[in-house]
């Protein structure tokens, strides 16, 4: 096999790296762990995210879908994309944009009951052996903990004899009934864990104090398996049947984690052994990535995940370099498309102990929607796509530090927000819901959500034409050329129209499928980073959640987060997510005809914008 050198310029590292020659410049960059490139696509050529500079070396001639994606400038500035791009010799490149950070939902419903954790420390008076007393040492410590309590993992054995004649005191680490870890003396006080959530897009981990119930740190990051597909189907198609691919998904998730876990110790200022548990939650192939399952059955008919059970997975079954004494509880999921982190939101928002009839809407690559009370709920996913994270949108972009968050604006006046403040460089899912209901507002789209031109307008043309291009091909709203061009084109709006048409179907299938009225609905939950930062007033205008609710909706921000941490703090939460996936329902909306029907409604946007205030 013939191999060249990678020379790659990221900020102020330069990174060099061996690599196949005739490999196309993803696939070398996705080889690097530390380095995680925007291509939702999965590398079809098809997104255009995957943008590097080429500073020199002998690169393969543009592709077809480069020259469709690129313009004339970039060409000529030797932008290229990475998944086309292949290496014919020595290859010298830099980042364009890089998925380092981004505007990620950390905060959630406080909790506010009682700390009695699955995991803990108990702390024990040992005694001397005798001769009139020669019980062995396994059998004198299992006596003084709890009934039923266990030594699982044979190490702990043979560090016992030690241990247990070191000091008057030793500290046994408990997670359930299985003994996980020996300390001499009394090591009680330092009981931590990590909840984190594991977004098919970004990724948060809380440290728990699992005396008090504090949060002692928050991290979070983009989830770097994001070079390989910017959603669940993309990765899925990325692993196929081939194990090492899968394996790779895998070390990239558990490295991300076991950074932040070491992120937050450091921000706790605690050492490695205070930890003593990891609970996680994600959707359903996040879960099996994660474990390492094989998830290619969850994409294709019947749609059949491995497993959905809660697992207790030691850091040597996952592959993990964490200390042995960690265990990794993975939350239930209840089907292929409704995971732990639905699960986890159920419970958060206490949906599944209330007399109310709630709904959850969960919004991300998909729509995870939730309905009911104490007494039944439905439950169910729309395949809205990554419309609303940025990846089906030509300017579309996560929520970075430049991305357009916010668009507003009257009598032909446009406004525009980015995050943090920095110059534009894309528009992120608040913005793509805000410039939405821009369009429309303004008579530049109708309901149907074509771009109107001078024969739909006569005589009374909107104020703000100045913005828009158009040819024979496509129609382009230009919000900014200030520091980059960011427009919102046609094609844009309807990659927007199938996704808010096909969440709006799911929302009212499964009221229907419940048979409930709009009436008995008392709370509405938009959970999830796109949720939280969205603006309801143009998430009600252009159709995403129902009208009649508008009264109703409540922000409850990183549910599975929140409902992670629940269950890190309380064994009764855990169970309860046991409860939750043995009893919710899930309503399959592939094969439902009252869905295709509803869909087939909800493609349209409202006809008047006007009445909603």
């Amino acid at each position: 096999m013939e191999t060249v050198h990678l020379t790659l310029h990221d900020g102020s590292r330069i990174i060099n790296e061996t690599i196949r020659k005739d490999m196309n410049l993803l696939e070398a960059l996705n080889h690097i762990p530390e380095i995680t490139l925007d291509a939702p696509c999965g590398g079809k050529g098809t997104c255009g995210k995957c943008r590097i500079k080429i500073i020199g070396g002998d690169i393969s001639p543009l592709t077809p879908e480069e020259k469709k994606l690129l313009d004339e400038n970039e060409i000529s500035r030797g932008v290229r994309l990475a998944c086309q791009a292949r290496a014919m010799g020595p290859v010298e490149l830099a980042f364009i944009n890089t998925l380092e950070s981004g505007n990620i939902q950390t905060e959630g419903r406080a909790y506010q009951g009682p700390v009695d954790p699955l995991i803990k420390k108990v702390c024990l008076q040992t005694e001397e052996p005798t001769l009139e007393d020669q019980r062995p040492d396994e059998q004198r410590l299992l006596e003084k903990l709890p009934e039923g309590s266990r030594i699982q993992d044979h190490s702990i054995r043979k560090q016992l004899p030690f241990v247990i004649r070191e000091s008057e005191l030793i500290t046994a680490t408990l997670c359930g009934s299985e003994i996980t870890a020996l300390e001499s003396g009394d090591t009680s006080e330092k009981q931590y864990a990590l909840a984190v959530d594991i977004g098919t897009t970004t990724v948060v981990a809380y440290l728990l104090n699992l005396k008090t119930g504090e949060v002692a740190a928050t991290e979070s990051g983009l989830n770097r398996q994001k070079s390989f597909g910017g959603d669940v189907i993309s990765r899925i198609d990325y692993i196929g049947e081939d194990p090492e691919k899968l394996k790779k998904l895998q070390d990239r998730i558990l490295k991300q984690i076991e950074t932040l876990y070491t992120d937050a110790l450091m921000d706790a200022d605690l050492e490695e052994n205070d930890i003593q548990g990891i609970f996680l939650a994600g959707n359903t192939t996040m879960m099996h990535i994660f474990s390492g399952l094989n998830p290619r059955h969850l994409a294709v008919a019947p749609f059949i995940p491995a497993s959905t059970e809660k697992m207790i997975l030691t850091p040597g079954e996952l592959g993990s370099r964490l200390p042995r004494q960690i265990r990794f509880i993975l939350l239930p999921s209840l089907s292929a498309y409704i995971g732990a982190d639905i699960v986890a939101g159920i419970l958060s928002t206490g949906m599944s102990v209330s007399d109310d009839i709630s709904l959850l809407v969960d919004i991300g690559t998909n729509g995870e929607i939730a309905l009911g009370n104490r007494d039944r709920i439905l439950t169910c996913s729309t395949a809205a796509g990554p419309a609303f994270e940025g990846a089906n949108i030509q300017c579309g972009t996560g929520g970075i530090p430049g991305a357009i968050s916010k668009v507003c604006g009257e009598d032909g006046v446009l406004e525009w927000e980015t995050i943090q403040d920095q110059p534009a460089t894309g528009i992120c899912g608040s913005g793509i819901i805000d410039m939405t209901a821009y369009l429309l507002r303004t008579g530049i789209a109708d309901y149907t959500g074509r771009f109107q031109d001078e024969s739909d307008w006569g005589d009374t043309p909107p104020e703000n034409l100045g913005f828009l291009e158009s040819d024979e091909n496509n129609s382009r709203f230009i919000i900014t050329r200030d520091n980059k061009e960011v427009f919102f084109s046609q094609k844009d709006l309807r990659e927007v129209q199938l996704a808010k048409g096909s969440i709006a179907a799911g929302i009212q299938t499964l009221i229907k499928e419940s048979g409930h009225s709009m009436d008995e609905i008392k709370h509405v939950f938009l959970a999830g980073g796109f949720g939280s930062f969205i603006n309801k007033k143009s998430a009600l205008e252009i159709g995403l959640l129902p009208e009649e609710l508008k009264d109703r909706i409540v922000t409850v921000g990183n549910s599975c987060g929140s409902g992670v941490i629940c269950t890190a703090l309380n064994r009764d939460d855990l169970k309860h997510c046991e409860e939750i996936q043995n009893t919710a329902e899930y309503l399959e909306l592939s094969s439902h005809k009252g869905f295709q029907d509803e869909y087939i409604m909800n493609m349209y946007f409202p006809e008047s914008l006007l009445c909603i205030k």
